[in-house]
């Protein structure tokens, strides 16, 4: 009966090392994928952060293709376009703001905070109705064909009111303008939005959420912790009789769970950024928007060393408090041996 005990605490301990290994790698990359400062700093390591024009200009493309509202010289900027002006337009410090701004948003979203993710276009408004504002009509001009007779002669009657006319006037003519262009360039700030939505609104809890299913993932990664726990409780059902049975009993399998945990966290980092970029791709564009995705799935491989920085922390505390659970073991065992051989030679002395 000893013997089947034994067996089955042996079976719980193995149980218990997979277990955990796999319980440490689910729980941090759960609490890491879908916190946005894991992003962020990927982002600072990875350089990403000079993607937001591309980012803006795509969001902004789409949004002023299905507003009608728009002026027309809105909505025949095209993606290239945007991502030139915004990039002319806004400073580094200030694209990163944005670009940590899209991030915040993307995580409210995904833990339920909000129902829809927006970006504020507001510094993008601030600089456009100034100098570089200015400048940027003027880039979109110069890369048109030449104006014809006729366009000359519309920009002239628009000289009195009316809209841009998009094409590349002659140089003596761009003096004339520039009192038009800026007008009309305080009519685009005004019809430029405040702020755009790159996820659309979803009810939280209702039917078509998409995250309804993510959110059982992650629920049930969160409950992951209780099954070792269970199995140690196990091991100390069928095996532990004493304080030296117990500590050698959970001793061993919180070391060696320990010792590889941290070998899966040290070198574990190309098998889990495969895996992110794989879920990224394939799953990504139902929560963040496509080009989005792709900047994250770029960073798969920083986001992997931040989710198993903590695993190899965690592995170092158990794999020590195993190890001390096992030389106290040892220590206990030495000593009633020592005490037992005493005994013994103190009953045999005549």
């Amino acid at each position: 009966m000893r013997s089947l005990k034994n067996i089955l605490a042996a079976i719980c301990a193995v149980l218990f090392v997979l277990s955990t290994v796999l319980v440490l790698l689910l729980f941090n990359i759960e609490r890491k994928a879908f916190s946005s400062e894991t992003y962020k700093q990927a982002f600072a390591d990875q350089g990403l952060y000079q993607r937001m024009p591309a980012i803006l200009g795509t969001t902004l493309s789409a949004y002023l293709a299905e507003n009608g509202s728009a002026v027309p010289f809105l909505q025949v900027l095209t993606i290239e376009d945007w991502q030139n002006s915004i990039a002319l337009l806004l400073p580094p410090e200030e694209l990163q703001g944005m670009a940590n701004q899209a991030l915040d948003a993307t995580s409210d979203y995904l833990n339920g905070r909000t129902d829809s993710a927006t970006i504020s276009l507001l510094p993008v408004k601030a600089h456009l109705a100034g100098d570089s504002g200015t400048q940027i009509v003027l880039q979109v001009l110069r890369r048109q064909p030449a104006c014809t007779a006729e366009q000359l002669t519309q920009m002239a009657l628009g000289l009195f009111g009316g809209q841009i006319v998009l094409c590349n006037p002659p140089e003596e003519a761009l003096g004339l303008m520039m009192p038009f262009v800026q007008t009309q360039i305080q009519s685009l700030t005004l019809a430029f939005p405040n702020e755009v939505t790159f996820i659309p609104g979803t009810a939280s809890g209702t039917p078509n959420d998409p995250r309804l299913k993510l959110n059982t993932v992650r629920s049930t990664i969160k409950l992951t912790p209780f099954i070792p726990a269970f199995l140690l409780l196990g091991i100390a059902v069928f095996a532990v009789h004493s304080l030296i049975d117990g500590l050698t009993w959970w001793g061993w399998p919180l070391m060696f769970a320990g010792g590889i945990s941290v070998l899966v966290g040290l070198f574990g980092s190309p098998a889990v950024s495969v895996i992110l970029r794989l879920v990224i791709q394939n799953q990504g564009a139902v929560f963040v928007p496509q080009i989005l995705a792709a900047s994250i799935a770029e960073t798969t491989g920083a986001v992997a060393r931040q989710m198993l920085t903590p695993v190899v922390i965690e592995g170092f505390i158990l794999g020590i408090v195993g190890l001390g659970m096992v030389i106290v073991a040892a220590f206990l065992a030495r000593r009633e041996r020592d005490r037992i051989i005493r005994a013994m030679n103190t009953n045999i002395t005549p």
